[in-house]
């Protein structure tokens, strides 16, 4: 079995390029690190890298061995954080990643939820961008993933769909007189259409929907700022900068006097998605929190519940 100090000299000298910054990163000389390579090669049976007027490059038996080499340096990194937390009684902790409107939304109600439930085990939530959540796989140790649907990390099963209706946020300083929601939405955008927008990242999942639902009525917004953060779009309307179109969960736990927010007629839907890892059962913590997210996702937005699959 390989050593995991070799592990790690290899790993230096292939992210590197340069058994000499290898050497300066793992604080070795470069003959030690030298020693660790050819020690791991002896010991594998084959050569990894190419070397080359006195340059190192990997080959292609070095590329293959290389993602296994990492996984199990990660793997023996997390050893003393495991001990540790199975000393105090953590271990088996909720771990949550979610993506930013998740996390500012939908996720703090159910979170809140769960910690008056089971206060002696604090669980973990992590936000990640949609890039990173997409590429989570079961070395990050995992147990419940939120995006927006319909992306997925492979790695991950669907087990909970959360769907809901956009809602717009006003600043009541831009309100139009005579004009506010009936019975929790507001009766068509035109009365709005000529008051300044927040406009969300043109990939973001909402945005193309949006541009959809106006060009539909035959409106052109005037947006007068982007953002990637639907938290910031909601705090630009509490602000009074312009009007933006929210999830109801932002709408809701970003809620204040200076905005009035309700449904968007037609309504505009979307979804998240609750992923946990593909083919590993749940435990039981996994599944209490699994219910308090999808109970979050009813309270939040009561006209369309969530279901699982």
């Amino acid at each position: 079995m390989p050593l995991p100090d070799h592990l790690k000299a290899f790993l230096a000298v292939a992210e590197t390029g340069s058994v000499t910054r290898a050497a300066e990163r793992l604080g070795l000389t470069q003959s030690g690190v030298s020693r660790k390579i050819s020690g791991l090669e002896d010991e594998i049976g084959y050569r990894l890298f190419d070397r080359v007027r006195g340059r190192v490059a990997l080959n292609r038996y070095g590329h293959a061995f290389a993602a296994h080499a990492r996984n199990a340096v990660e793997l023996l990194d997390t050893l003393p954080r495991v001990a540790r937390s199975i000393g105090a009684g953590t271990y088996d902790r909720v771990r949550i990643v979610a993506t930013s409107s998740i996390m500012h939304g939908l996720l703090p109600r159910a979170l809140a939820d769960y910690i008056a439930d089971r206060p002696d085990l604090p669980p973990s939530a992590t936000m990640r961008s949609l890039s990173e959540v997409l590429s989570l796989d079961q070395s990050d140790q995992v147990d419940i993933v939120l995006a927006p649907l319909p992306m997925r990390p492979l790695a991950f099963e669907l087990v909970d769909e959360i769907s809901f209706e956009l809602e717009l946020a006003v600043p009541e300083v831009l309100l139009p007189a005579g004009v506010a929601p009936v019975n929790g939405a507001w009766p068509d955008l035109p009365p709005l259409s000529g008051l300044p927008f927040v406009s969300l990242d043109p990939f973001a999942s909402y945005q193309e929907s949006v541009e959809a639902a106006f060009s539909a009525r035959g409106l052109e917004p005037t947006y007068v700022a982007e953002t990637t953060s639907l938290a910031s779009a909601a705090l630009l309307a509490r602000a009074g900068v312009g009007c933006a179109i929210l999830d109801p969960f932002v709408a809701r736990a970003l809620a204040g006097p200076a905005t009035v927010s309700a449904r968007i007629t037609p309504s505009i839907t979307h979804a998240y998605g609750v992923h946990i890892l593909a083919g590993t059962p749940t435990s039981a913590e996994v599944e209490r929190m699994l219910e308090h997210i999808k109970r979050a996702g009813r309270l939040g937005s009561p006209a369309i519940e969530s279901h699982m699959r």
